[in-house]
């Protein structure tokens, strides 16, 4: 059937005005939460640590007025002894949790030791790491100092956060033509690599000269971050870029509901970069962003069919294992996507509390490699009643306890679910403290900087500081 030109024109004209309308409506929603964050940050001089306002997020410089307050008002002393924080003093009740000091000394110290590894640029890592200066890390380290209270250009992390927002945004391709020699050739030879056309990718947020080359893993953190900070800034570019990205991750995703590691429709997606992708479209929704639902509900029925019958959660739709940090992503998946209350969500929490050792059912000689050590760690936990994970043959730790973080604490809404939380924060806590290195940095092989931060974030999840974190 052929079409007159003025009708595909009034056609064009048509998609044009919808999209401007939708454009501008992301824009009053983004522009109320802004005015909301501003007048709250305002008011953060005057409103107590323990009130939450009405994003439930928790005043901005509160936590810091304590932190540095800690060796006078509770005579915590300098020590190069190391701490057992299995026997620290702990409370992992729900509705009052609170750190002990110690534990928020040295909490402070690592994000200072994070914060101390960021590049001119605003990028972490170098360019010989694996990872090393990918965008998606720095949206990590971002969400850690957003985590504890600071915003783009205000809090203790201010600066840090305005750099990592200029380096974000610098690495996205939401115009072209691309600009910069080395990167131009870079991002050419990449999509020549992989049979990609430059409109295709348009919003894609990766730098090509890292090593990893999984870039769509970097977009979705690099986009969560964005997400998050939606509402503290009001430039126009960061709104641009946003959408831009979301538009990316809506454009790639397969027939099946997932993604994976390039930014195109793959045959076969995994459950990591799905969630991954997920978690940045819901955060990018709750900030006002569009986002179809049919994304949304496909995303959330391709997680759904990498369920096992133990209720735990595999890598892909094909057969394959559960894992503990794959189910503990898949939770907040599903949680994400507005499946909170179903049978998928409460059977993986079983799965993690029979498969993850726990105060109340840990085996010590499991746990340990020789009798001495067994010893001292059945005689420790007599005293504190929590266990001593081991130091190996916890697949993917760090990453899975990000994960966990957030999914105990936004399930934790009534008794039931807020002492499930208290038995994970119990096991949590000491464990992740006790593999803090010297230097304040949870080590990797593959991103120091990206581990510190899901240590860091799950470790300040509790005090929504920021609306990606609220229960």
């Amino acid at each position: 059937m052929k079409i007159s030109k003025r009708k595909l024109e009034s056609t064009r004209d048509s998609v044009k005005w919808k999209t401007a309308e939708n454009e501008r409506q992301q824009d009053v929603a983004i522009e109320r939460r802004r005015v909301a964050l501003y007048a709250l940050a305002l008011l953060g001089g005057v409103v107590s640590f323990a009130k939450r306002d009405l994003l439930g997020v928790q005043t901005a410089n509160a936590w810091w007025n304590e932190s540095t307050q800690l060796e006078e008002n509770e005579g915590v002393e300098s020590s190069n002894e190391p701490i057992d924080w299995f026997l620290e003093d702990w409370n992992f009740d729900a509705d009052s949790f609170a750190l002990p000091a110690a534990a928020r000394k040295a909490i402070d110290a690592s994000l200072e030791a994070l914060a101390a590894r960021q590049n001119p640029d605003g990028s972490f890592g170098s360019a010989s790491e694996l990872f090393g200066r990918d965008p998606g890390v720095a949206g990590l380290c971002g969400l850690a100092f957003l985590a504890a209270g600071s915003v783009p250009g205000r809090g203790r992390f201010g600066d840090e956060l305005e750099k990592i927002v200029g380096y974000v945004v610098s690495q996205s391709l939401g115009a072209f033509p691309i600009e910069g020699g080395a990167r131009k050739e870079n991002v050419l030879n990449y999509l020549k690599e992989n049979g990609l056309t430059q409109d295709y990718v348009a919003g894609l947020i990766a730098n090509f000269n890292e090593k990893g080359r999984k870039p769509m893993y970097g977009h979705g953190f690099a986009t969560l971050f964005l997400a998050a900070i939606l509402g503290t800034d009001e430039r126009l570019k960061i709104r641009e870029v946003t959408r831009a990205a979301v538009r990316l991750i809506v454009r790639v995703q397969n027939a099946d509901g997932g993604w994976r590691y390039e930014p195109r429709r793959v045959p076969v997606a995994d459950l990591s970069v799905t969630v991954c992708q997920l978690s940045a479209l819901r955060a990018a929704k709750d900030a006002g962003i569009l986002v179809p639902d049919a994304t949304i509900e496909k995303a959330v029925a391709y997680v759904e069919r990498c369920r096992n019958a133990d209720g735990g959660f595999r890598y892909m739709t094909l057969d394959g294992p559960s894992g503990i940090a794959r189910t503990a992503a898949a939770i907040l998946a599903l949680q994400s996507g507005g499946a909170d209350d179903s049978e998928a969500v409460e059977a993986a929490f079983r799965y993690l509390e029979k498969a993850a050792p726990l105060a109340s059912s840990v085996d010590g000689k499991r746990l340990t490699t020789s009798v001495a050590e067994d010893e001292r760690t059945q005689s420790t936990q007599r005293k504190s009643e929590i266990p001593r994970l081991p130091t190996t043959r916890i697949e993917y730790y760090f990453y899975g306890e990000f994960y966990a973080a957030l999914a105990y604490w936004r399930g934790a809404r009534d008794a039931t679910s807020k002492e499930r939380w208290a038995r994970w924060a119990r096991r949590a806590y000491p464990n992740l403290l006790s593999r803090r290195g010297d230097d304040g940095l949870w080590r990797s092989s593959v991103s120091t900087d990206a581990e510190t931060a899901f240590v860091l974030c799950a470790l300040l999840t509790p005090f929504e500081r920021a609306p990606f974190f609220l229960r």
